[in-house]
C-alpha cells in the first residue's frame, strides 16, 4: 500500500507563502512599531491554522496493483499411441525398435496343391526398423490377421485358431514339444516353448512364449531363438502374430559350435533340451534382448477397432 500527503503539500505551501510575506512586511524599515506587532500577530495565526489543518489531515491509502507471480506450467502428456494405421493401435519403447513401418500385404488362395502356409489373406504388417536385435534368423514382425476370411480359405488356419481360442481357456504351461497355437504356419516343427505368460491386450487376450521352429534336432542359440505373441480379440474378427528375436548372454550365439560331435548332441537332447529349459525359465525378463517385460508392454497396448 502506498500512503498520499497531497493535501498536507498544499497546507504547508500556503503556510510558506504566508509566513515569507509576513517577514518582508516585517522587514520593511519604514513601518513603526505597531505594524511589526500586527505582522507578528498575523504570523501566529497562520502557524495555528496550518498545524489544525495537517492535524486533521487524514492520508490517503491506495491500493497497489497486485504483482502476479507465475505458477508452474502443468503440461499434460497427450496419451495418443506410437503406431495407427487402418484400425490398428498400439506403443512401443524405443528400446524395442526406431521405428515401425505398415504395410497391407496382399493375401493369396494357392489351393490345396501347395504348404498351408502359402494360402493367407491379406493382412496388415507391421515390420521394425533399427531392431535391437540384428544378425537373426527372423525378421521382426507383426501381423494382424481377419479371421473369417482364413478360415474360409484355409482349413488348417481355422484349426488353430480355435486351437488358440481352446489355449486361452486352458492356459498350458508350454515345454517339450508343447505346440502352441502359431500362425503364420511354416514348414517346421515348433521344437519347445518357455517363458509362456498369459496376456491381455485392450481389447482380446493371448499368450506369449519363447520358442524355436526347426527341421531338424538342433541347439537352442541366439540366431534362431524367438519371443512370439498369440493372440484374437473379444469379438473373435483378428488374430495377432508378432515373431519378434530375443537373444540371452547364457546361450551361444550361433548354435553350430555345439555340433562338433552331432550324434552325441543326438544322444543328450532329452536332458540338454531339459537343461536349457530350465535356464531359459529361470532368466528374469530384463535379461533378455529386449527386455521381455517391453516386448509385453508393447503386445499389451494393441487396440484393433475396424
Amino acid at each position: 500500500m502506498k500512503i498520499q500527503f497531497h493535501s498536507k503539500l498544499i497546507v504547508l505551501c500556503v503556510f510558506l507563502t504566508l509566513l515569507f510575506s509576513t517577514l518582508a512586511c516585517g522587514i520593511d524599515l519604514g513601518r513603526n512599531n505597531e505594524d511589526e506587532d500586527l505582522a507578528l500577530q498575523q504570523t501566529m495565526v497562520a502557524l495555528q491554522l496550518t498545524q489544525a489543518a495537517l492535524e486533521k489531515q487524514e492520508p490517503i491509502i491506495t491500493e497497489e496493483e497486485p504483482t502476479e507471480v507465475p505458477g508452474p506450467t502443468l503440461t499434460v502428456a497427450a496419451a495418443t499411441p506410437d503406431v495407427d494405421f487402418e484400425g490398428v493401435r498400439f506403443s512401443f519403447d524405443q528400446k524395442i525398435a526406431r521405428t515401425v513401418v505398415p504395410a497391407i500385404i496382399q493375401g493369396q488362395n494357392l489351393g490345396e496343391e501347395y504348404l498351408p502356409g502359402d494360402t493367407y489373406p491379406s493382412y496388415t504388417e507391421f515390420s521394425f526398423e533399427a531392431y535391437g536385435v540384428s544378425d537373426h534368423f527372423h525378421d521382426p514382425k507383426i501381423r494382424v490377421y481377419p479371421v473369417e476370411e482364413y478360415r474360409i480359405i484355409n482349413p488348417s488356419a481355422a484349426n488353430i485358431i480355435d486351437e488358440l481360442q481352446q489355449t486361452l481357456i486352458n492356459k498350458p504351461v508350454g515345454g517339450v514339444m508343447s505346440n502352441l497355437p502359431f500362425l503364420p504356419m511354416w514348414n517346421a516343427a515348433q521344437m519347445f516353448s518357455a517363458n509362456v505368460e498369459y496376456i491381455d491386450f485392450q481389447n482380446g487376450s493371448g499368450l506369449r512364449y519363447l520358442t524355436m521352429f526347426g527341421q531338424a534336432i538342433y541347439p537352442i542359440d541366439n540366431m534362431n531363438l524367438f519371443y512370439t505373441f498369440q493372440g484374437i480379440t473379444d469379438d473373435g474378427r483378428y488374430y495377432i502374430s508378432a515373431i519378434l528375436p530375443v537373444i540371452h548372454g547364457g546361450l551361444p550365439n550361433d548354435g553350430a559350435s555345439l555340433l562338433d560331435d552331432y550324434e552325441g548332441f543326438i544322444e543328450n537332447w532329452d536332458n540338454y533340451l531339459a537343461e536349457t529349459l530350465t535356464f531359459l525359465e529361470e532368466q528374469p525378463p530384463q535379461s533378455f534382448l529386449p527386455n521381455l517385460e517391453d516386448l509385453d508392454a508393447m503386445m499389451s497396448s494393441f487396440v484393433i477397432n475396424r
